[in-house]
């Protein structure tokens, strides 16, 4: 494990060096995984590994191509540049360019990193009339997770040319065991650990089956471990997770709690 600017990050299943491995050789890293599972955190941690700066951003339906390269802005009745961050990574000598939530990235922006991701490696920019290439130190990784159905622009399921560009992970939440001992670390308390991430597999469950907006996450998690060492009871916990979710799941939310208090939950070895 490894420490990020405070947060704790567990890697049981070897992520951060099979990502560092694509970098180094490929350059263009995929991460697939539901929110939650860690795919920022491990972008951290490879940066920190490499000691080499990382240029990030969450996408949304509204940022543009020129939001990402350059924009034209006129300050005190003068025309400046204005350089976006794709634009200052490639300027670096080497960085990561993290583009998270891959999966709202509009046509112009899926084209744009198409053509850094492949042999061009390169993005012309009109208002600096030059032509700017990636080196071999400029590291590029994308990231979306496949359970927001709602949040795909329609094109990067389909779209094979960007996918054959990039090599893949599947990220995944923490093993169970791994979770409940880490949980246990903050809380100092193994069935507070082990009956909120029972709790926490099962809002996964009904996540990827759409009957939940958002699961519980090791982040949500460790959130509620220090709330209990701060004791806080398990109900005034319960009580603030099901803010998370709207007011007919709470309900669910709820019963999924009292059926996780009735399990026998020891300890593992």
């Amino acid at each position: 494990m490894s420490f990020v600017k405070g947060l704790e990050y567990v890697d049981n299943r070897n992520y951060k060096e099979l990502s560092i491995t694509i970098l180094k050789t490929c350059g263009n890293l995929r991460l697939i995984g539901e929110t939650g599972t860690g795919k920022t955190i491990l972008t951290h941690a490879i940066a920190q590994e490499l000691k080499t700066p990382l240029f990030e951003i969450v996408l949304t339906r509204d940022t543009s191509r020129l939001d990402l390269l350059a924009c034209d802005i006129l300050r005190k009745g003068e025309t400046e540049t204005r350089k976006g961050l794709v634009l200052k990574w490639l300027e670096a000598k080497e960085g990561i360019l993290y583009l998270d939530g891959f999966n709202y990235a509009e046509p112009n922006i899926i084209s744009l990193v198409e053509s850094l991701a492949d042999f061009r490696g390169s993005v012309y920019i009109p208002e600096l009339e030059t032509e700017f290439k990636r080196g071999s130190k400029h590291y590029l990784v994308i990231s979306y997770n496949p359970s927001e159905k709602s949040g795909y622009s329609g094109t990067f399921l389909e779209n094979i040319a960007t996918l054959r560009r990039f090599e893949g992970l599947i990220i995944d939440y923490l093993e169970s065991k791994q979770e409940k001992q880490l949980i246990k670390s903050y809380s100092a308390d193994y069935e507070f650990a082990s009956k909120f991430v029972e709790l926490a597999i099962k809002t996964r469950t009904l996540y990827r089956e759409g009957k939940l907006r958002t699961p519980l996450t090791t982040g949500n998690l460790i959130n509620y471990a220090m709330l209990h060492k701060e004791d806080l009871s398990d109900s005034e916990i319960i009580e603030i997770a099901s803010s998370l979710f709207t007011e007919e799941q709470r309900e669910v939310f709820k019963r999924l709690f009292e059926e996780t208090e009735k399990l026998e939950l020891k300890e593992e070895n």
